[in-house]
């Protein structure tokens, strides 16, 4: 279980990372208003800006249920980046009851569309028996395509398997 909180502490620094590095969202209301109508008419990365900003707190108040409503709405329209930050929000329990299994599977989906920060977690999962029996072989791959995609902490973390 220790080993576990750990392994949810990486993902949580890893995804605040990403999070912070994605586009830089502009807090004036003019503009939130724009995402949101966008984002209200199906518009994908329009949701996940707005999704982004729940759970950054940006320009809104924090709130990881609405954050989850909105990542959700764009994942499920194949939007990468949002799959990879539901997975993030199943596997730690945000906005949403903790579900391993459904993480996998959100991460799956986002690693499957060449983003490596998902092959970086996905790798994490099956390296530790997240939502599926631990897995060296395809944690090796899925670190593997990250590392070769130039994304650090998949170099570092093939070390250790």
């Amino acid at each position: 279980m220790y080993f576990k909180k750990i392994i949810l502490l990486g993902l949580c620094i890893l995804m605040t990372g990403c999070a912070t590095t994605t586009e830089v969202m502009n807090q004036n209301d003019t503009m939130g208003n724009s995402i949101e109508h966008s984002a209200s008419q199906g518009d994908a990365r329009a949701q996940y800006d707005m999704g982004m900003r729940y759970f950054l707190g940006q320009g809104v108040p924090e709130d990881y249920s609405r954050s989850f409503y909105w990542l959700n709405k764009s994942a499920k329209q194949g939007y990468p980046r949002a799959e990879n930050e539901l997975g993030y929000l199943y596997a730690a329990g945000l906005g949403v009851q903790q579900d391993y299994a459904a993480s996998l599977q959100w991460y799956l989906r986002a690693a499957n569309h060449g983003l490596s920060s998902a092959q970086y977690n996905l790798g994490l999962m099956y390296a530790n028996g997240l939502g599926t029996p631990v897995d060296k072989g395809a944690a090796r791959q899925w670190l593997q395509k990250s590392a070769d995609k130039g994304f650090a902490p998949a170099r570092r973390a093939l070390t250790q398997i």
